[in-house]
């Protein structure tokens, strides 16, 4: 039996953009609005790793679009916006989920 435990929270018709979808919080934030109704643009910084999470969320029956976007390059993050408002119209819903850090602490 699959409990509901929000059954009010529709999200069909909708757009998200995620950013730092290959795992983590981005990962479960991208299944979760899928499993709600919404089509998904998945941000990832290696389209290779967003291929499983991708076919999930088309078994679900939503759309979904892989981007390539490095969150520390401008260009790359306006293109890869541009390019989910063609694809789907437009962007309802954005989860900015990317950490960023130093790259070598040591």
């Amino acid at each position: 039996m699959t409990t509901n435990n929000f059954p009010n929270f529709d999200l069909h018709g909708q757009v998200a953009l995620v950013t730092g979808a290959a795992r983590g919080i981005g990962h479960a934030c991208a299944l979760a609005l899928a499993h709600a109704g919404a089509d998904i643009a998945l941000g990832l910084r290696d389209l290779h790793t967003g291929n499983e999470l991708a076919a999930g969320i088309e078994s679900m029956g939503r759309r979904v679009l892989k981007l390539q976007m490095d969150l520390t390059r401008i260009d790359e993050v306006r293109s890869a916006v541009a390019e989910a408002i063609q694809h789907f119209g437009r962007i309802d819903i954005l989860v900015n989920n990317t950490g960023l850090g130093p790259s070598n602490l040591a």
